[in-house]
């Protein structure tokens, strides 16, 4: 088992509250105000090189199903967060410098795929022209779909995925690592159960009315009579006589 080791080089963390105006009034009631947690590199504050004027890409960390944003920036003891990889990656040169910002898409339901929803909320607008104008506003980025990308895994990454699809003119890459798919597949075993749920709220089944099923039976042929013009009836008896398109061979 790994020793964990601090690293001295390892970015500095800035949480952000925002309140959302898209996430306001959404059907779950879920809160408006939102915690943003991003991680800086260690060369954003650094004059070295570049200076304070250094503008940086940025990426978008959207976590999986019952999972928050800020939770990839816990500690973990033995292993690494996601800002801890990220700051030894760019230390050993395996990866330049970015901005990674983590936004909280959390549901009372346990999450979502970023993806606008009527019964959820419409977090692919909440992130598209909320988040990410306040983080180019609040930082420096490189504000451009050229330098900004998207990636999670699971449930955040089906979301990149579709977000890539969907909104290439915000997003220049993504990552999608286990991205959910196959819906037909995985949610087929749940079919039985929801159509079960879905006959508790069917129309309680009608009685039997004056024509039964045994289509062309002499009963029928008898409830026919005088019922309407004789098309019925017309129809019935040719039935009952094997005739096999009766509508052709019935006349006035």
């Amino acid at each position: 088992m790994a020793r964990k080791r601090p690293s001295r080089t390892g970015g500095t963390v800035v949480v952000l509250e925002h309140r959302s105006k898209i996430l306001a009034d959404n059907p779950l009631g879920d809160p408006a105000q939102r915690k943003l947690g991003v991680w800086l590199p260690h060369e954003y504050d650094s004059d070295a090189t570049h200076g304070r004027g250094r503008r940086f890409p940025v990426f978008y960390d959207l976590v999986g199903f019952t999972g928050t944003g800020i939770a990839h920036l816990n500690w973990k003891p033995f292993s690494e967060n996601v800002a801890e990889r990220a700051a030894r990656l760019v230390r050993d040169q395996r990866m330049g410098p970015a901005i990674i910002v983590f936004p909280d898409c959390f549901t009372s339901l346990g999450g979502n795929q970023y993806v606008n929803s009527s019964a959820i909320g419409n977090y692919a607008d909440f992130l598209l022209d909320e988040v990410i104008p306040l983080v180019d506003r609040e930082f420096r980025t490189l504000a451009s779909r050229d330098h900004r990308g998207c990636f999670g895994k699971s449930s955040g990454g089906y979301g990149a995925m579709i977000h890539g699809m969907k909104y290439a003119s915000h997003w220049g890459a993504i990552a999608n690592h286990s991205g959910d798919a196959y819906f037909d597949f995985i949610y087929r075993a749940d079919w039985p159960n929801t159509l079960n749920e879905l006959g508790r709220f069917r129309r309680p089944p009608r009685k039997d009315g004056r024509y039964t099923n045994r289509v062309g039976s002499v009963e029928d042929r008898k409830m026919a009579q005088g019922l309407d013009d004789g098309r019925v009836r017309r129809f019935l008896d040719a039935m009952w006589k094997g005739t096999s398109s009766p509508w052709v061979k019935a006349t006035p």
